[in-house]
């Protein structure tokens, strides 16, 4: 592998939500172990602002394939415009002929697909089935891609999202109070209305030994006009970065994201790794990591009453709280980022040896 880089492909490092997070971390814990540059697809702006930015990209990764060493191109993309702009970017790859990495995110892809007209489908699933690895988060979506986008099984690999797992979490033995939290995008994806709806449905004096925090981008005015007839119970934040994050978990009893579509969520993994239960949905990569009663609790997407009662069930069962909890840590530790890494730098050998 000597001489050999990766080119990694995909939303810029500075952007909210989990595909920029997975960069992140891979940038921060592969870089160190292989020469690896970042290429920005996408930033928040105007119209003119994200053409002007994968039109760079496009300039930048035709300049890296016209170059004499050895590299493999890693491409991250979601759904909708993300697809397009990485269909563009594989088929330079391919037609390149360099090593091709794609690792496919996004909870609504399988919709998205199937939304598609024929041609457009027959464009991915040729562009997919020729990828060198194809890089998915959970057994869920490695079924998706290979049986209906025609992904190679062989060629497809199972890499759950890294986390970062700290050395030790808080003791929440004794708490006067639970706390439950919300990261993420707030909308309807990921149920951030459907919670403040089950919290408001607990009784009086149940509530009264609970709050809820919620902390994200999106429609966050609209819940927290919502959320105003409960008082301080409720607290909606914008985006928060990793050190607020972090400290908002450790002040946390009980994570929650009853999401309608996911794949493995990155905010669920950092509260695990923080030793939080979690109250969930059994959708996309989710089971592959939460089992109900054994890491949280699962509930129905959009059913407010199930939701209400898991989170009753956890402000009332200190026992069951801090056992799923410590059971969340466990379970988290087997996405620590440093294992992640090393599986990834298997892949990059692997596709930079000689032929």
């Amino acid at each position: 592998m000597t001489g050999g880089s990766v080119v990694q492909v995909g939303p810029a490092l500075s952007l909210h939500g989990g595909i920029s997070s997975v960069e992140r971390l891979i940038v921060e814990n592969v870089g160190a172990s292989i020469p690896m540059r970042h290429i920005d697809t996408m930033e928040v702006g105007t119209t003119w602002t994200r053409l002007r930015v994968f039109a760079r990209a496009l300039i930048e990764l035709r300049a890296e394939l016209r170059s004499e060493r050895p590299l493999v191109v890693h491409v991250h993309y979601a759904s909708r415009g993300s697809t397009v702009r990485k269909i563009i970017l594989a088929w330079m790859t391919l037609r390149a002929r360099r090593p091709l990495v794609l690792h496919a995110h996004g909870g609504g892809f399988d919709t998205f697909y199937t939304s598609l007209p024929r041609i457009a489908q027959r464009v991915v699933r040729n562009v997919f089935a020729r990828a060198d690895c194809f890089v998915v988060v959970s057994s869920q979506w490695r079924e998706f891609y290979a049986q209906r986008c025609g992904v190679p099984w062989n060629r497809i690999v199972v890499l759950g999202n890294p986390t970062v797992v700290p050395a030790e979490t808080v003791d929440r033995a004794g708490r006067g109070s639970v706390q439950f939290v919300f990261l993420g995008r707030i909308g309807r994806q990921k149920g951030a209305f459907d919670v403040l709806q089950a919290f408001a449905a607990l009784s009086g004096e149940t509530r009264a030994s609970a709050r809820l925090v919620f902390a994200g981008d999106g429609d966050v005015d609209a819940l927290r006009e919502r959320a105003t007839a409960l008082g301080d119970r409720v607290e909606v934040h914008e985006w928060i970065d990793s050190a607020r994050r972090d400290a908002l978990l450790e002040a946390s009893d009980v994570f929650v994201l009853p999401s309608y579509a996911e794949g493995v969520p990155m905010a669920m993994l950092e509260a695990m790794a923080h030793g939080l239960p979690v109250v969930t949905t059994a959708v996309g990569g989710i089971p592959d990591v939460v089992t109900d009663r054994q890491e949280g609790l699962i509930v129905e997407p959009g059913n407010v009453a199930e939701l209400r009662q898991a989170m009753q069930t956890l402000i009332e069962d200190h026992s069951l709280r801090l056992a799923l909890g410590r059971s969340a840590r466990t379970r988290a530790e087997q996405f620590d980022v440093a294992d992640y890494g090393e599986q990834l730098m298997r892949i990059y050998r692997r596709l930079l040896a000689p032929s």
